[in-house]
C-alpha cells in the first residue's frame, strides 16, 4: 500500500549565482501530529518509509532512503545527506528539487500528518508545510522492535537429552517446548527484542521439520530445520522475543532438541550494528586461503584472522558472520566456532556424518582480532564465507517473520517450478508483503531451504547488483532437503543461483537490517 499523495519540493530557485553549497534537507512530523495519529512514533517510523531523489540542471545529485530519527520529544525526523546546488552552463543562477516518494505499510487507523519540510545551508532557511495523509487498510503487519547486537560465546540454553531448559525427553509429533529467553543464561530480562540460536535436531525417528517462533504468538507455516530419519541438522535462527519466550514446534515424530544461544538484539542502543560485506570466501583448508593447506585433524583446530582483513575494520569489530562449510569429512563429528584465546564451548556449530557436507551460518564475537574452529574427530576440510560482521557503525535489525517470500513449488515469490542448474532467481524480498520495507533495507535474514533437488549441487544467495561470488549457502546431493540461514544483501531484490541439476528453493524472511 501506499500513501495516497507522491510529495514532489521545490528545493530553491535563482537564489545566488554562486550556487547553494553545504544544503541539508529535512522532514519533521512534529510530536502533536504524531499523538493524533493514534500510532506511536516508532509505530510510524517502521510503517512510513521514504526515498528521496535531489536533482540540480545537471542531473541527479543523491538519492537514496532517508531513514527516521525517533527525536527525544516524540517528533519523527528524515534528513537528507549534505549537497550543494551549483549553476551549470551559462545559467545565471542555481535551482534544484528534492522528490520525496512514501511507501506505507498496512495498518489499522488512517490519519493526517502534518509536517515541515525545510532546507537549510549558509546562505539561510527555505521551509514550507506538508502533510501526509495515510489511508490504512484495516489490516495489522507485525512490526518489531529495532535492536543492536549483543554477542554471546555459544552457551547451550536448550537440551531434551538432558533436561536443560526443558523436560528431560524426546518432543513428539505435533508437540512443542517453550524456552524462556529473557532473564536466562546471561540475557536481560527486559529489552530483548530478538534471539540468535544454533538449534539442532538429533535422533529424530521419522522425517520432519521444527519450526521456532515466538510464544504466544500463531505459529507460522515457515520451517527452520528439515531432517530425514536419524538425521542429525544444525541451523542458525533468529527469532523475534515478544513476551520473553520462544516456541520449537515439531512436525512429526520424535526428536531430540539442542539450542544454543550466541546472541541476543536489544532495545536500549548498548549492541552493535551489521555490515553486510561479502558474500566472500575468506577460509578454505583445500587451498591455503586463510589458513594452511592441510585438513584439520581430530582435537585439532585452526585460527582465522577477522580484523583488519578481507575489508573488515582492524578495531572495533564485536562479531563476525561467517556461513562455515565443513566437506569430506572422514568420520562423524562436529565444529565448533568461537573466540580465539577464549576457553572452548561445549555448544557445537556443524554436526556431520562421514563424507557428508554441511554448511551452517555461523555469528561469533570476535575477542582478539581472530576467530578459532575445532574439529572434535576424524579429519575435515573447513571453508569460510564471510556474511558480515558487527560494530559500532552499520544498521539495526527489525525482527518480523518469519514470513515465506519464496516458494518454487506453489508460485511463492512468483518463482514458478524449480530453478535450473545454472540459471539464477530474483525474488522481490524487499516487500510489505514479507514484512520488509520497499526502501531502507540494506539486507535480510532468511531461512533458506533446498529441496527436490536432482544432482549433488549447492545454491550461492547474493545482491542482483553484484558479480555472482564463488561462495555458497547451501550443499547438497541428489534428493536431499537441506535448510540454512542466509544473511543477504537487498539490492532491488536478493537473488538465487543453482549451480546443477534443478531444486526447489524456499525462503523464509524472519527480520530485516536498516540505517535506523
Amino acid at each position: 500500500m501506499r500513501i495516497n499523495r507522491r510529495v514532489g519540493l521545490l528545493a530553491a530557485g535563482a537564489v545566488l549565482s554562486a550556487g547553494l553549497v553545504g544544503l541539508t534537507a529535512s522532514y519533521t512530523i512534529p510530536a502533536d501530529s504524531v499523538t493524533a495519529s493514534g500510532y506511536t512514533a516508532q509505530q510510524l517510523a517502521r510503517m512510513i518509509v521514504a526515498t528521496a531523489v535531489i536533482t540540480d540542471s545537471g542531473g541527479v545529485l543523491d538519492s537514496g532512503a532517508w531513514p527516521w530519527t525517533v527525536n527525544g520529544d516524540g517528533s519523527l525526523t528524515m534528513e537528507s545527506p549534505q549537497f550543494s546546488v551549483l549553476p551549470h552552463g551559462d545559467e545565471k543562477g542555481s535551482h534544484g528539487a528534492i522528490t520525496l516518494q512514501f511507501s506505507a505499510a498496512s495498518g489499522l487507523r488512517s490519519a493526517q500528518l502534518h509536517g515541515q519540510f525545510k532546507a537549510t545551508g549558509p546562505q539561510g532557511t527555505l521551509q514550507a508545510d506538508a502533510g501526509l495523509h495515510y489511508v490504512a487498510d484495516g489490516k495489522s503487519v507485525p512490526t518489531g522492535t529495532a535492536g543492536t547486537f549483543k554477542p554471546v560465546t555459544p552457551v547451550r540454553a536448550l537440551d531434551t537429552r538432558s533436561g536443560i531448559g526443558a523436560p528431560k525427553a524426546p518432543v513428539g509429533p505435533g508437540r512443542e517446548v517453550t524456552l524462556q529467553i529473557a532473564g536466562a543464561n546471561g540475557i536481560p530480562a527486559t529489552g530483548v527484542t530478538a534471539v540468535t540460536l544454533n538449534v539442532t535436531a538429533t535422533n529424530p525417528s521419522q522425517g520432519g521439520y521444527v519450526t521456532v517462533y515466538p510464544h504466544g504468538q500463531t505459529r507460522p507455516t515457515a520451517s527452520n530445520l528439515n531432517f530425514t530419519t536419524g538425521q542429525t541438522v544444525p541451523n542458525l535462527v533468529t527469532v523475534p522475543v515478544v513476551d520473553g519466550r520462544i516456541n520449537l514446534y515439531n512436525f512429526a515424530g520424535t526428536t531430540d532438541l539442542v539450542g544454543d544461544i550466541d546472541g541476543y538484539y536489544t532495545s536500549d542502543g548498548t549492541g552493535s550494528r551489521f555490515t553486510t560485506a561479502g558474500p566472500t570466501r575468506i577460509m578454505d583448508t583445500r587451498s591455503g586461503t586463510g589458513v594452511p593447506k592441510d585438513l584439520v585433524g581430530p582435537g585439532r583446530e585452526v585460527t582465522l584472522q577477522i580484523a583488519g582483513a578481507n575489508g573488515i575494520p582492524a578495531t572495533g569489530v564485536t562479531s563476525v558472520v561467517l556461513n562455515v562449510t565443513a566437506t569430506k569429512p572422514t568420520a562423524a563429528g562436529y565444529v565448533t566456532v568461537y573466540p580465539h584465546g577464549q576457553r572452548r564451548p561445549t555448544a557445537s556449530n556443524l554436526n556431520f556424518t562421514a563424507g557428508q557436507t554441511v554448511p551452517n551460518l555461523v555469528s561469533v564475537p570476535v575477542v582478539d582480532g581472530k576467530v578459532t574452529f575445532y574439529n572434535f574427530s576424524g579429519s575435515t576440510d573447513l571453508i569460510a564465507d564471510l556474511a558480515g560482521y558487527y560494530s559500532g557503525k552499520g544498521s539495526v535489525f527489525v525482527p518480523t517473520g518469519p514470513t515465506r517470500a519464496l516458494g518454487s513449488r506453489d508460485g511463492t515469490g512468483s518463482v514458478h517450478g524449480p530453478i535450473r542448474g545454472g540459471h539464477t532467481a530474483e525474488v522481490r524480498v524487499d516487500s510489505w508483503a514479507n514484512g520488509v520495507p520497499p526502501f531502507g533495507a540494506t539486507a535480510v535474514a532468511l531461512n533458506v531451504t533446498a529441496t527436490n533437488a536432482t544432482a549433488s549441487s549447492y545454491v550461492t544467495v547474493f545482491g542482483p547488483l553484484q558479480a555472482r561470488p564463488g561462495s555458497s549457502n547451501l550443499n547438497f546431493t541428489a534428493g536431499q532437503t537441506v535448510p540454512n540461514a542466509v544473511l543477504a544483501p537487498v539490492q532491488g531484490g536478493v537473488a538465487f543461483f543453482n549451480f546443477a541439476g534443478n531444486v526447489d528453493l524456499v525462503a523464509d524472511v524472519s527480520g530485516y537490517f536498516a540505517a535506523n
